[in-house]
């Protein structure tokens, strides 16, 4: 008896159109991918220039203040203003002064650092240097009580440094700030000119200053930025180069105005008896960013934000 042939049973799997759809919807979903996290790292990289910016434009507007609050324009600390820059004395140390030797116009410190808690009456964050008839570099104002234990009659006096020496074997007289074991401890001689008063005594302030300025300049990248240097006597050159605080800015990028105590403007750049007169400082800050940048899956655009800080002087308001 003859037995009917089964035929072979069909392999599973996908034919060639079904294979070619697949391929396709895949490409589709891929690509959809694709761009949506080209987009998001386009995204997330703009939003890092918009910060960087503005980080930018607020260190700038936190670094002024904090020099422009101690100038007195009445004390003659403004050396020159102009639109985009200013020059001015700033403080960069501070100390106590031991003793005055008023015929030889020296005055000393007390020791860096006494043996009593180790505290630091003298410090800087650059030794100050000896000049000679050079208004612009290094200065000393030093607290005078004045003749009378009234308040009326003390005030900072101003002095040029002739010389700067560290000796050993301080005179200061053994006091509760100064101990026996200070006596052998460096401390500092500074000159003088013109004389100290015969009223400043042991214990006043010593505060000293140097020459900065700050100023809007164009780096070797073509950005612009905020700048600063210092000028220090027997340095070559006097003026050190110019080294950038903040930016990249826009070409207007800081701008500087001045007013005087009723609100004019004060116009630049002006005289050594006009800038007396300044009472507020205006800056405002325009940041630019570097690159462009898209938020919005358009165009790129530069992204520009700007700011505007006021600093009034003390003394003058």
């Amino acid at each position: 008896m003859l037995m009917a042939r089964r035929p072979p049973a069909r392999r599973a799997g996908f034919t060639l159109v079904e294979l070619l759809i697949v391929m396709v919807l895949m490409s589709f979903v891929a690509s959809a991918i694709v761009v949506l996290l080209v987009r998001q790292q386009r995204f997330y990289g703009s939003a890092s220039t918009v910060i960087e910016t503005r980080q930018q434009i607020r260190q700038a507007a936190g670094i002024l203040p904090l020099d422009l609050r101690g100038i007195s324009s009445i004390g003659g600390d403004i050396y020159a203003v102009t639109k985009d820059s200013i020059a001015f004395r700033s403080t960069f140390g501070a100390a106590v002064l031991c003793v005055t030797n008023q015929s030889s116009s020296l005055v000393y410190t007390v020791p860096a650092q006494l043996a009593k808690g180790g505290s630091a009456l003298a410090s800087w964050s650059a030794l100050p240097t000896a000049n000679v008839g050079n208004s612009g570099a290094d200065s000393v104002a030093i607290y005078d009580n004045g003749p009378t234990a009234m308040a009326n009659d003390d005030l900072w006096r101003r002095y040029n440094i002739t010389s700067v020496a560290q000796v050993t074997g301080t005179s200061c007289p053994i006091s509760t700030l100064v101990q026996a074991a200070d006596q052998s401890k460096p401390y500092y001689r500074i000159g003088l000119s013109p004389q100290p008063t015969a009223t400043i005594t042991a214990g006043a302030g010593m505060r000293f200053f140097r020459r900065v300025v700050y100023k809007l300049y164009q780096g070797s990248d073509g950005q612009w930025y905020l700048g600063y240097y210092a000028c220090k006597t027997g340095r070559t050159p006097v003026c050190n180069t110019i080294q950038p605080l903040a930016g990249p800015f826009q070409a207007n990028g800081v701008q500087f105005s001045y007013s005087d105590s009723t609100g004019a403007i004060i116009p630049t750049p002006a005289d050594s008896a006009t800038r007396t007169k300044v009472a507020l400082i205006s800056v405002v800050v325009r940041g630019q960013a570097a690159s462009p940048v898209n938020l919005t899956g358009g165009a790129a655009t530069v992204f520009k934000d700007s700011v505007r800080i006021q600093v009034g002087l003390r003394n003058r308001m």
